[in-house]
């Protein structure tokens, strides 16, 4: 790749380009005073979003009259004008995207080179970058990155009264508990803390003392209990 995607739309065909600066990713500390105690009480840290930079370079080719670098620039300035931001894949990193990013600044274009370039500020309210996707249908598999994922379960219920997801090492579970006839359809959006049967809103029926949780980077050991069929989708999250 040697271009962006940004908001759904391939930069490949008019510019190619590259990353010139990017922020650290700075933990930034959540922290208040009290009274006898000297500096502060440290409560949480918390990433704030990160800028990067990205030099787009319009490269045309033989098409490039006065008219279609015209056309090229206005089109560009419109896929980047985006208001409410969308996945950004940079061309360093292509393997993965960010999600809630939005362009915030944009420079001029020179003309340095034949179709000229431009500097363009992305921030990322999400820094943490989104892989590969995956399905697993076994109790033990390994999640790759180098970030926690929050996981979705899809149960095929047994008949019972219950159906459950649990994760081994820290003794989490989800219990979702009704009168199931069995085959009925269980999901489970540690996410959000959604849980439907057969498409119906079921957050009713999660018992107390259930915990959504989410998957740490390396070997996960699950246990299901009450269905005839299970599988977890997740996306490995890379920091």
């Amino acid at each position: 790749m040697r271009s962006i995607t940004y908001c759904g739309h391939d930069f490949a065909d008019w510019c190619s380009a590259e990353v010139v600066e990017r922020a650290a990713c700075d933990v930034a500390a959540d922290a208040y005073a009290v009274p006898g105690r000297w500096g502060a009480l440290l409560v949480a840290g918390h990433v704030p979003p990160v800028e990067v930079t990205v030099r787009l370079f319009l490269d045309l080719g033989l098409r490039a009259d006065a008219l279609r670098l015209a056309d090229a620039r206005h089109l560009l300035r419109s896929w980047l004008c985006e208001p409410v931001g969308g996945t950004l894949v940079l061309p360093s990193d292509p393997e993965v995207e960010y999600r809630d990013a939005l362009m915030t600044s944009c420079s001029d274009w020179d003309s340095l080179f034949e179709g000229g370039s431009c500097e363009v500020t992305f921030t990322l309210f999400d820094p943490v970058a989104w892989g590969l996707g995956r399905c697993e249908r076994t109790e033990a598999f390994e999640v790759g990155g180098s970030r926690p994922t929050w996981p979705t379960f899809s149960l095929v219920a047994a008949a019972g009264a219950s159906a459950q997801v649990s994760e081994l090492a820290t003794e989490r579970f989800v219990q979702v508990e009704h009168t199931f006839r069995g085959g009925e359809v269980v999901t489970i959006d540690c996410a959000t803390e959604m849980v439907t049967i057969d498409g119906l809103d079921a957050r009713v029926c999660v018992t107390l003392g259930s915990d959504f949780f989410s998957l740490d980077p390396g070997t996960a050991s699950l246990r299901y209990a009450g269905c005839m069929a299970h599988e977890c989708s997740f996306t490995e999250r890379w920091a």
